[in-house]
């Protein structure tokens, strides 16, 4: 027998098998990507930063299934807050209330369950249910992990809004169709949008007090003392803290690991233990110096971007962090995996690629901007057929003499996001 607590909890998840429950759904961009694999036998992960929207996509995937399915044909449960608590307790809940097997089984903060993957792999193989799970931070930190559900699983970041998505958020879609139409509209909007840094819940809001507290609370400190304190070797976490205030102050930060060891006061091996961590708990972004041999990219010097910046954490920041923090946006939302810079420190901010096309983009978010010696140099050793600079006002169409495009940054980011 499940004891009550078990089924009661099971039960408060499911509040559809008693009546119709409206979820309050807005348009995702990744979305339309799951839709098209529900009805595939393949397990569904999503992952990525708290507070991102994980669960509200879990909520519109039960939604749609209920379109076609019976209510009753549906568990979901959260492991945010369940020590001890096996999924076959949770399934067996299920089939005390129902008398019946569930067949779409959706769990969420799964990572939390130790040795989810083999236990969700066994229900796989079974070919009983659909599964779908979702986790805060990499689900595939341990070794073996993605190994043993290969062939089972496709794979999605979820990511903040970008700023197309933030407009939908905002109740105002139509300026991203006509951008020219409403550009002052625009520019208002995306100080807005970098305020709140994309995440969901602070869409509409401009208390730099609230925001900054959330980011902070919210999302850092319960990431770093919570979340990751509970998977990774960590003997102080005070030092993951350090590492990313310093990086919210410089963001786009070229990292040299031996003296940024030593200004924390820890060794080399542990500083990049714990930027792999923190690029696995999607806290960070790193981006390689570009080349076309793989291996000499991973070698050369790498730029880290915080992933949860907002305008708030600067206080009394000018113009020119405004800019870093358009360029973190711009990374961000374009999945930007590149950066270039050359022994004679010629440099430019993002590479784009996309199959054989590569295009650099420099971001120039200041009034008069002017082209810089590294974006020349770079499309001319890699025969770019465009080149773009982000620009505060400036717009310019390509020409074939230059062949760049100067684009205002709200322009760039409803064009290129992706």
């Amino acid at each position: 027998m499940i004891n009550d607590k078990i089924r009661r909890m099971v039960v408060e998840f499911n509040p559809f098998w008693k009546a119709r429950v409206n979820i309050e759904y807005k348009e995702r961009a990744v979305y339309e990507r799951i839709r098209k694999l529900i009805d595939e036998p393949q397990i569904i992960s999503l992952c990525g930063l708290r507070r991102v929207g994980k669960t509200t996509i879990l909520n519109k995937i039960i939604s749609d299934i209920i379109q076609d399915h019976s209510p009753e044909s549906i568990l979901y449960y959260s492991f945010d807050d369940s020590q001890g608590i096996e999924l076959l307790d949770v399934i067996d809940a299920f089939k005390e209330i129902h008398g019946k097997e569930p067949k779409f089984l959706v769990f969420d903060e799964i990572q939390k369950l130790d040795g989810w993957a083999e236990k969700v792999k066994v229900l796989y193989d079974t070919r009983k249910y659909k599964i779908f799970v979702s986790g805060s931070e990499s689900l595939f930190l341990r070794k073996g992990t993605r190994e043993s559900l290969a062939g089972r699983i496709y794979e999605f970041e979820i990511k903040k809004l970008n700023f197309r998505e933030y407009l939908t958020f905002v109740g105002k879609p139509a300026m991203a169709e006509k951008p020219l139409l409403y550009e002052n509209e625009l520019k208002k909007e995306l100080g807005n949008y970098l305020l709140t840094a994309g995440f969901p819940e602070l869409a509409g809001k401009q208390d730099k007090l609230l925001i900054r507290q959330y980011v902070r609370g919210a999302i850092i400190e319960k990431i770093v003392f919570y979340d990751m304190a509970r998977i990774y070797p960590i003997e102080n976490p005070t030092h993951l803290i350090s590492i990313l205030e310093i990086l919210v102050n410089n963001p786009g930060m070229i990292v040299d690991f031996v003296s940024f060891s030593q200004e924390l006061g820890i060794s080399r091996q542990t500083l990049s233990k714990y930027f792999e961590y923190l690029e696995l708990a999607h806290l960070v972004a790193k981006l390689y110096n570009y080349s076309k041999n793989k291996s000499t990219s991973e070698k050369r010097l790498k730029k880290f971007y915080p992933t949860f910046l907002s305008t708030a954490l600067a206080e009394g920041a000018g113009e020119e962090y405004l800019g870093k923090a358009v360029e973190t946006c711009c990374v961000l939302s374009t999945n930007a995996g590149f950066f270039w810079r050359d022994k004679y420190k010629n440099e430019v901010d993002i590479v784009l690629t996309q199959g054989k096309e590569i295009t650099p983009v420099e971001v120039k978010y200041r009034n008069e901007p002017r082209q810089n010696k590294g974006l020349e140099k770079f499309s001319k050793k890699y025969s770019c057929k465009q080149a773009i600079i982000v620009t505060k006002d400036t717009r310019k169409n390509t020409n074939e003499q230059t062949k760049t495009r100067w684009m205002p940054a709200h322009e760039f980011l409803l064009e290129y996001s992706r």
